[in-house]
């Protein structure tokens, strides 16, 4: 009962929080084409948002796409109508999916009472390659993630991201993928927004199910749940088609349990799961199995990985253990640590191929993954400064772009502050807050960014 009150109570604020966003009352599903679908072929290119409403209309309708491929061959716009989710269970999408680097933007979805919400719901053994999300506001129950909501069976996503993303659901929510299931994989993408779920909610990825692939990835930007809440990924709850791995990852996500089991990297894992050459910096917060890396260490193996004890506030790197204790291989350092070539050479000496390098303007300093940079990048870590951190009664907020609002949480994840910022600088007066560690969101027009604070 306790989850389920807290469920509703996290749903309520985000149905707030979407009424003030406005969303559309009328449906891509009304303006559809299909006139460009020939069964006869194999592949298709659709430019428009009506074009690719069609998928979703034919997808409901009984296609599977099944041995054929959807090409985007332009930048689409969904805004102004609420998006069907392509894929619903029994009604399958099966295709493939090259997104050839166009963007899809403004993606609405808001199914509080359906599960599968996402661009894509129930898909089987799809690929999804370079495709990017800029803008997505998505609400539904079981299973969700802004690119799909659940990938089964030998299915893939390359070079895919999305940022600037606002997503609520129940069980298995991701920023990127709700659902990863059985011999799938996830490489060279990432996910930056607000993640909020019950259970199984992560920055990157909700949950993964049996021997399924996580590299040269990351996440950025808020986690909040009630159990099993990891700034990468939520959970692994056990394995039946063999062992999964993470390798060379990374989360600058802050991540809130209000139960128990939060991880700057995972939430929680029973068995057969390896993780290594990763790294976490978030602040990680929950009553109960509460780690830098883990809030929960299954039967699992750990090698290479390291966290920032100073913005993340923690000493310890796991929460807890299902059994004995073991001594993983999880190092603790400070930031200025966290932001040397040392750091990069540890990472990179777990791989054959170097994936690892540094630059003071990108990332904050921190290690970056050559193979993400293809992808969009959060400019607002290097736009944006907040001084002091830590401070006793106002702070500065300062930008090289204009910026529109921020709000400040405390450490349970409760809003606290919100106000407009105007121009390039703001000095935010906060002696009324009471002593402690916070949590500051700053948005603009390129997107948001969350910085740790500290009133004295």
């Amino acid at each position: 009962m306790k989850k389920l009150q807290i469920f509703l109570v996290l749903l309520l604020v985000s149905v707030t929080v979407a009424e003030a966003q406005t969303y559309p009352t009328t449906s891509w599903s009304d303006v559809a084409d299909t006139s460009w679908y020939n069964s006869g072929q194999d592949e298709f290119t659709l430019s428009t948002a009506e074009a690719f409403a069609g998928v979703a209309q034919l997808v409901a309708d009984g296609t599977t796409f099944e041995g054929k491929t959807i090409n985007i061959g332009a930048d689409i716009d969904l805004d102004g109508n609420l998006w069907t989710p392509i894929g619903d269970y029994p009604e399958l999408f099966a295709g493939d999916v090259e997104g050839n680097n166009h963007t899809i933007s403004n993606l609405w979805v808001n199914t509080p009472d359906d599960d599968y919400g996402g661009l894509f719901g129930y898909v089987v053994s799809t690929s999804f390659s370079n495709i990017k999300i800029d803008t997505a506001h998505i609400i539904g129950f079981d299973s969700n993630g802004t690119l799909v909501a659940n990938l089964f069976d030998n299915g893939s996503v390359e070079n895919c991201s999305a940022i600037n993303i606002s997503i609520t659901g129940k069980n298995n929510t991701g920023g990127l993928v709700g659902g990863l299931v059985q011999n799938s994989s996830i490489s060279n993408s990432h996910a930056i927004g607000d993640v909020v779920g019950a259970v199984q909610v992560g920055g990157l990825l909700g949950s993964g199910y049996g021997g399924v692939l996580l590299k040269d990835s990351y996440s950025e930007g808020t986690v909040t749940g009630d159990f099993l809440a990891g700034g990468l990924v939520g959970a692994y709850p056990f394995a039946f088609a063999g062992p999964s791995t993470i390798d060379n990852t990374y989360s600058r996500s802050l991540v809130i349990a209000y139960v128990e089991r939060a991880g700057g990297l995972v939430g929680g894992a029973d068995n057969q799961l390896l993780v290594k050459n990763s790294y976490s910096t978030g602040t990680v917060s929950a009553p109960d199995f509460v780690g830098a890396t883990i809030g929960f260490w299954g039967s699992i193996e750990m090698e290479n990985i390291y966290f920032d004890t100073e913005s993340s506030g923690m000493t310890e790197a796991v929460g807890g253990f299902a059994g004995a204790p073991v001594t993983p291989d999880i190092t603790g350092k400070t930031t200025a640590e966290m932001k040397t070539t040392e750091l990069v050479d540890l990472l990179n000496a777990g791989s054959t191929d170097a994936p690892w390098s540094i630059e003071a303007t990108i990332n904050d300093g921190y290690p970056i993954l050559n193979a993400t940079l293809g992808v969009q990048d959060n400019n607002m870590d290097v736009a944006v400064k907040v001084y002091p951190t830590v401070f006793e009664s106002e702070f500065t907020v300062s930008s090289t772009m204009e910026l529109n609002s921020y709000q400040i949480y405390n450490i349970s994840g409760a809003l606290i502050s919100t106000g407009a910022l105007e121009g390039n600088t703001t000095t935010i007066k906060a002696a009324n807050l009471s002593t402690g560690v916070y949590i500051l969101t700053v948005r603009s027009a390129e997107g948001m960014i969350s910085k740790r604070i500290i009133k004295k």
